[in-house]
């Protein structure tokens, strides 16, 4: 696990970069904000169709930490293709590595279960790595671009993926999941089957896809609410930094309670409270209030992350839990994506006060619509 960690968070550190680093890249090179927002849509939205597909690979190769290794190579050279090219901005290599971005969540995470008997504390550790990844990737990228250059900012992506790639190397060999070899869309075709078919993976899945959409709002939303409270666009930093804070706070002190056989239920608990506390955040009157707020608030959703791990792992056969959790963690990258460009229309128009309070209603409807779906019970699959 030591080496898993290392590797995982290298490699989802580098990846927390690439929103700030890539954009701060192409603003410095033309000034364009919709030329450095289609470069974040570019490195998101390929995991639509990549993740249940590298999902499927993983499940049948015996070569798993090769895989792995290879998606943050492919990183790696692509940020210094960014960096060398001039021009246009580089949309084809932002594509090129958006492909193997679910490696960097569910493509580790599906590995938990072969390398810890003790998978409570094992997911509460994975979860503190998405936690610490989101705090320190953004400050990194931003530190590095306003001390140095944004090209220093993309290149320190870059080592950090190749760093991630030599510990994922030092992971223990692991043979494939399915022996048999099915054909790659057969492999597809079931894991998406069982995804659907089965009550606490299909209801968790739906909650949290529905939940990250909406949040996508938040992204527009964050920094014009922190410039009324008179603390400016750059405070939207701090606030994502202590709910994130929140969030791994939860996770270390609370991850170890998720021993029941109800996981799908701490999901739908979770965004639930997320949605509630957001309702509070438009009553704040000051930034420092409003920070106070917010690590309340990543506390109250700080379980969501390992729930689902979890419910992944205790729902799905061995040979399919790499295909589910590429498969999530796609559905989830693309509705984030989804939810930022709706945020776009959604906060000049209403106001960042009244887009908030949307997403908040989004988490409580998530938490609901998941319920609903996840309502009949069957027994969990043996390890």
């Amino acid at each position: 696990m030591r080496a898993y960690l290392g590797a995982a968070t290298c490699a989802r550190v580098a990846d927390e970069m690439v929103g700030v680093a890539v954009v701060l890249l192409v603003l410095g090179r033309t000034g364009d904000p919709l030329l450095a927002g289609a470069m974040v849509t570019a490195y998101t939205l390929p995991s639509v169709v990549s993740g249940p597909l590298l999902g499927a690979w993983l499940d049948r190769t015996a070569h798993r930490r090769a895989v792995l290794a290879l998606g943050g190579v492919l990183l790696a050279l692509s940020c210094v293709g960014m960096v060398v090219t001039s021009g246009w901005p580089p949309y084809a290599l932002a594509a090129l590595t958006g492909f193997a971005l679910p490696l960097t969540s569910g493509g580790y995470s599906s590995l938990v279960p072969h390398l810890a008997a003790d998978l409570t504390r094992a997911n509460a550790l994975d979860a503190a790595v998405f936690n610490l990844a989101a705090i320190a990737g953004p400050a990194l990228a931003g530190a590095l671009a306003a001390l140095v250059s944004p090209e220093a900012a993309v290149l320190a992506i870059a080592v950090l993926a190749a760093l991630g790639a030599a510990l994922t190397g030092l992971l223990p060999a692991m043979p494939p999941t399915r022996a048999d070899r099915p054909g790659l869309l057969s492999t597809v075709r079931a894991g998406l089957a069982h995804l659907v078919r089965t009550p606490p993976l299909r209801g968790a899945t739906l909650t949290t896809v529905l939940s990250l959409g909406s949040v996508g709002i938040l992204a527009t939303a964050i920094p014009l609410w922190t410039a009324e409270l008179g603390a400016g666009r750059e405070a939207a930093g701090a606030v994502w930094a202590v709910l994130e804070a929140g969030c791994l706070a939860a996770t270390l002190l609370l991850g170890r309670r998720l021993l029941g056989r109800r996981v799908d239920v701490v999901v739908y608990g979770c965004v639930a409270a997320y949605g509630a506390m957001l309702l509070t955040w438009p009553l704040a009157d000051s930034l420092t209030v409003l920070l106070v707020l917010v690590l309340v608030t990543g506390f109250a959703e700080g379980l969501a992350l390992p729930g689902i791990m979890a419910v992944r792992q205790r729902h799905s056969p061995p040979e399919l839990l790499a295909q589910v959790a590429t498969t999530g963690a796609s559905l989830k990258i693309a509705a984030f994506a989804v939810g930022a460009t709706a945020g776009g229309w959604l906060v000049p128009a209403a106001g960042p006060g009244t887009a908030i309070a949307v997403v908040a209603a989004a988490q409580l409807a998530a938490a609901g619509l998941g319920a609903l779906a996840g309502c009949s019970r069957p027994s969990p699959v043996a390890a």
